[in-house]
């Protein structure tokens, strides 16, 4: 993180956001047309993802090879819950469900891609910083989150929705019961030890929606650092999504 291969890669999905916002623009495309070359970039995304992580792992005993991908590559960070919504808003015929939808992800498209973008996390859990330009997952990780700032954006542009204050209160809602039932997934998927039927250890950890850990590696050794840390987590998400929907609503009151 922050290497200069971090740098250029910034830069080349600054140039791709660009591209793609000024195609939708000069094309005049509809938002539906979008999404269909967006579903594309999310099925390319998950194969390369899959068959990129993807290992044969030998059984305890050593006698039998199970392909294997580590529960962190499982589609359940805010980045990778958008490719369900792209493809239910892309073929859903609710038009009130998809109007909320598409509300919400204009700033959780948006602001988790750049956190993810600022901060990738595959340089620590994935692939040396070193591969960064050899490594399928590399283009996989940095052009699927350019993807969806692009959504983001042409979501705003393609003057579809009519903003509302109801939405900010949904997007709200919705971030919270994630960010809660991470806590049980998180758990759920972690390693743990046990002597003795008495919890040990954990050994790993997913950290779907960080949060369990926080992604700047800032160590958390009492409990209350850990609530601190989510006070801390909530308040951000309140903070960004009330930024990003301040000027749309500000906006809307005076038409």
């Amino acid at each position: 993180m922050f290497t200069w291969r971090h740098f250029v890669w910034l830069a080349v999905c600054a140039i791709v956001v660009f591209f793609a916002v000024s195609i939708f623009e000069k094309k005049k495309m509809s938002l539906q047309q979008f999404l269909n070359y967006c579903i594309i970039v999310c099925i390319g995304s998950e194969l390369i993802k899959v068959f990129s992580t993807i290992t044969l792992v030998p059984s305890q005993n050593g006698t039998i090879m199970h392909p294997y991908i580590p529960m962190n590559h499982i589609p359940l960070h805010l980045c990778s819950l958008q490719i369900l919504l792209i493809f239910y808003v892309r073929f859903t015929n609710n038009k009130e469900m998809r109007e909320n939808l598409l509300a919400f992800m204009y700033p959780s498209c948006i602001i988790g891609a750049l956190a993810a973008l600022a901060m990738p996390s595959i340089f620590s859990t994935t692939i040396p910083v070193e591969k960064a330009f050899v490594h399928p997952q590399a283009y996989q990780f940095f052009f699927y989150h350019s993807m969806l700032v692009s959504l983001g954006i042409c979501i705003v542009k393609s003057k579809e929705i009519k903003w509302e204050k109801k939405h900010l209160y949904a997007t709200w809602v919705i971030m919270l019961v994630l960010g809660f039932v991470s806590i049980y997934i998180n758990s759920m998927l972690a390693s743990p030890t046990y002597v003795d039927g008495v919890l040990q250890s954990v050994d790993f950890w997913p950290n779907f929606f960080f949060t369990y850990n926080n992604p700047l590696g800032i160590p958390m050794t009492k409990l209350w650092h850990w609530y601190l840390y989510l006070v801390i987590l909530i308040a951000l998400m309140f903070l960004l999504t009330t930024i990003f929907y301040y000027p749309l609503l500000k906006k809307k009151s005076r038409s």
